[in-house]
């Protein structure tokens, strides 16, 4: 480790201040278990400030009323800092979530892009545009709804918290982000760079702390948007919390994803793409493959070849250049990866992996689970962990991925690409790629839905921009004909 984890601070109208409640929960090196910091939280008091500061933001119009213009050239210097921090960003962003320094550096250099591309997106768009009406002039103005809570995941938490930053801020909402309490640290920099842009006073407030700073910020009137990435147990928790007040919901939950393997599919290549799928992040991304369906002739063939393929797998230190698979974000995601895989070998089913790594880090082997008959998943399994079970006619494995309540993410491996495209066409998920599990949109105009409980809304940059905003019509009324 080269860098020391910073303070944790509340930030408001753009001034750091100690998190004023001490937790009991500390900080762990997932690669090695030891202690690196207490945690901390803002207190109710700090989170009352935060939201009267956002609140202040929205009413006086400090951030709306620069127009795209003004934002665009705070936002520009922003991602300029966000770029000298990368390094930063992705060291912290490793020790917190235990995804490899490889994968956390490529997401931390993207982050100034990704707030450019906001930028662009939004200078496309406009904030305004004429429309067509006989008796004047009509337009159509978007409008930021207000202040918009950001609540950000552990496992990739800098990416997500910039990306829903980048897109709130660029349409003009003041913004107020709580990432999760155990991925705290490159939150510090993100805000140290908003207040060093130049955001105006409560434009952006970064919050601390677990369910009940997120329950008092998403129970808050003032709060008039909300974007969550994150469990399905949070999603309800949060719906629940802003009810009330019938808040503006975007939700990306959890998933366990189908993937379909069709006969004429190249085990080989699939072999290779499930493993780079099921343990990219080290297994804890949300759209990651956890369910697969493959046609009995090429059963025996996949697992033989995942398992070898897995047993080869480089685990250890995220922090080492050579290494494939880290650890997991913290010792209770260990742990309850380790218990599901006990319960489906208790249920009969067999599991090909290698040794858990000795020492006090928080490691599990990736593991193939399979099964001559239907393996059924103990929850949603976050982690490099995947099973395998045949079917003998495709309406079979539809039927066995549509069963469960989830909608994220799907696959379908073949040869014949017209054909997996009609057959991912009938998997119930926002998005269903095809010989491939790559974390990339498969093109500038991809956009998704969260089907089932995997979520609210959904994503793609287009549509992401459209959600922090409202449509307002303004201009001249139509006559009324006489009665």
């Amino acid at each position: 480790m080269t860098i020391t984890p910073p303070e944790l601070a509340t930030w408001i109208d753009g001034t750091s201040e100690l998190s004023a409640v001490e937790t009991d929960d500390v900080l762990h090196d997932p690669n090695t278990g030891a202690p690196l910091q207490r945690n901390r939280a803002s207190s109710p008091e700090q989170v009352e400030r935060a939201l009267a500061a956002a609140w202040s933001a929205h009413t006086r119009g400090t951030w709306r009323d620069l127009g795209l213009a003004g934002r665009a050239a705070v936002l520009h210097r922003l991602a300029a800092l966000i770029d000298e921090q990368q390094a930063a960003i992705a060291e912290l962003d490793s020790l917190n979530s235990g995804v490899t320094l490889r994968e956390t550096t490529l997401f931390a250099s993207s982050l100034g892009g990704t707030i450019r591309t906001a930028i662009e997106l939004a200078e496309q768009r406009g904030e305004s545009s004429e429309l067509a009406a006989a008796q004047g002039p009509v337009r159509l103005r978007r409008v930021p709804w207000g202040p918009t809570a950001l609540i950000a995941p552990w496992n990739a938490p800098s990416a997500v918290a910039v990306k829903k930053m980048a897109y709130a801020l660029v349409a003009g909402a003041p913004v107020v982000l709580k990432p999760s309490p155990a991925s705290p640290w490159s939150a510090q920099l993100l805000a140290a760079a908003a207040a060093e842009a130049g955001l105006p006073p409560g434009a952006f407030s970064l919050l601390l702390g677990g369910g009940d700073v997120g329950e008092q910020i998403c129970g808050d009137p003032r709060i008039k948007a909300i974007s969550m990435t994150g469990s399905t147990a949070t999603g309800r928790l949060i719906a629940r919390a802003s009810a009330p007040n019938l808040t503006r919901l975007r939700l990306e939950l959890g998933s366990n994803n189908p993937a379909i393997v069709l006969a004429d599919a190249d085990v080989a290549a699939t072999v290779e793409h499930l493993a780079e799928g099921m343990t990219k992040l080290n297994g804890q991304w949300c759209e990651a493959p956890r369910r697969v369906f493959v046609d009995r002739s090429l059963h025996a063939d996949l697992v033989e070849g995942l398992a070898d393929r897995l047993r080869r797998a480089r685990v250890g230190s995220a922090l080492d250049a050579g290494t494939e698979v880290g650890p997991m974000a913290f010792r209770q995601r260990r742990d309850d990866l380790v218990a599901q895989r006990e319960l489906l070998l208790a249920s009969g089913a067999t599991a090909g992996h290698g040794p858990d790594l000795p020492g006090d880090g928080w490691f599990v082997a990736p593991t193939v689970v399979s099964s001559p008959g239907q393996v059924d998943l103990p929850g949603e399994v976050f982690g490099p962990m995947i099973a395998i079970e045949p079917f003998t006619a495709v309406g079979e494995a539809l039927a066995r991925s549509n069963a469960g309540p989830h909608g994220l993410a799907g696959y379908v491996f073949a040869g014949d690409v017209e054909r997996a495209i009609a057959v991912g066409g009938r998997i119930e998920a926002g998005e269903v790629k095809v010989n491939g599990t790559s974390l990339l949109d498969m093109c500038a105009e991809s956009a998704q839905s969260f089907f089932g409980d995997s979520g609210l809304g959904g994503h793609g940059d287009a549509d992401v921009l459209e959600f922090y905003a409202g449509k307002q019509i303004v201009g001249v009324d139509l006559v009324d004909a006489p009665m």
